[in-house]
Formats: structure tokens, C-alpha cells, sequence
């Protein structure tokens, strides 16, 4: 979701609760979840400048265990009859939504199984490449830097081990480059091809 889209919802929470008795302690701890909704939902859609990925993981469970906890609110807000349903039922749809995008948002997508096109370069320098060094290709081509875990997840069917084995023959051969040390260790194409 949009950063002006999470706004203007967070703004209709307000608004929805600013219509609840006076004085009401569940006026408060609505606003809160919202606030803190927003906050997480912000940091989590700009996680490429600065967090890690396990801060990233950590801030999309808050942010999911926020949700439950505030569509709760809404049931207990819904039985105590103070507004319109319905200001409820679109609040419920939206913020639902909201989780069903950070679960899409968690687990990279693979590219199509499709035979991947490997540039021509490769091709003429007469390398022959097994089907899952032409997918790694592929994927990297499309990616551009990525670490083994990351590419590990578009090959479900095979072993880390054996992508490894792939990854070190690529790059034995120059075709693929890579960088950083252990844990941090990524790969990319070589900048020749």
C-alpha cells in the first residue's frame, strides 16, 4: 500500500473514533494501533535504504500482530453500537488488505520457469551450461546482485549445496563475479556479458 493511501486510512481511523463517546478509553488505544500501524507500514515500504533483513522481518510481524490486535478493537467498537457498521466493515477491509500485501511482500516471487534467454555474448563464447546455471543466469540477469540464500528461494527443488557447486563453477568460468565475504557473500554477471 502507498504511503498517501496508509495516511488517508489512519486519517478515517481518526475520524471514526473521533464519533465515540467522549472520554471513551478505546478512543485512545485505536489511534495508537493506527499510529504504530503507520510507523511500521512506512519503514517496511522503504526497506531498501537502511534496514537489515532480520529488522525487516521483526517490523512486519509488529506490524501483523497490530492489525489482529486492532480489528479486535473494531469487533469490541462494533458491539458497543456507538457508529455506523459499515465506518467498521470498510475500516476491517482495508487494514486486511494491508495484511495480505505484507504476506506477498515476505517471500520474493520467482520468475517464470520459462527456458531463461541468456545474452548472446555467453552463448559465443562457446560455454556449454547445465539447465540450472542457465535459470541462475536468468535470475541474476534480472536481479542483478543477489545472495545464494536469495537464490536458493527460485529453486525450491534443489539443494543449497548443489546451487552453491552451480555458483562456483559460474564463477570459476568468469561468467558471474562475486563480492563481499561469508554470510554477506552476493553474486552477479560478470560486466562483460
Amino acid at each position: 500500500m502507498e504511503k498517501d493511501k496508509i495516511i488517508k486510512l489512519t486519517k478515517a481511523l481518526y475520524k471514526v473514533t473521533s464519533l465515540f463517546p467522549e472520554k471513551e478509553t478505546l478512543i485512545n488505544s485505536i489511534r495508537e494501533r493506527g499510529n504504530l500501524i503507520l510507523s511500521f507500514l512506512i519503514l517496511i515500504k522503504n526497506k531498501n535504504s537502511f534496514l537489515k533483513e532480520e529488522e525487516l522481518k521483526s517490523l512486519i510481524f509488529k506490524c501483523k500482530a497490530n492489525i489482529e490486535i486492532l480489528l479486535s478493537y473494531f469487533e469490541i467498537a462494533k458491539a458497543l453500537n456507538w457508529v455506523d457498521p459499515k465506518n467498521f466493515e470498510i475500516l476491517e477491509n482495508q487494514y486486511k488488505l494491508i495484511l495480505k500485501d505484507i504476506d506477498k511482500q515476505k517471500k520474493p516471487k520467482p520468475k517464470s520457469k520459462a527456458k531463461p534467454i541468456i545474452k548472446k555474448e555467453i552463448k559465443e563464447a562457446g560455454f556449454s551450461l547445465t539447465e540450472t546455471q542457465e535459470r541462475v543466469l536468468s535470475i541474476l540477469q534480472g536481479n542483478g546482485k543477489m545472495m545464494p540464500k536469495d537464490i536458493n528461494q527460485y529453486f525450491p527443488e534443489v539443494t543449497a549445496r548443489s546451487i552453491r557447486r552451480e555458483l562456483s563453477d559460474l564463477k570459476k568460468r568468469g561468467i558471474i563475479v562475486s563480492g563481499g565475504a561469508g554470510r554477506n557473500t552476493f553474486y552477479e554477471m560478470n560486466s562483460y556479458f
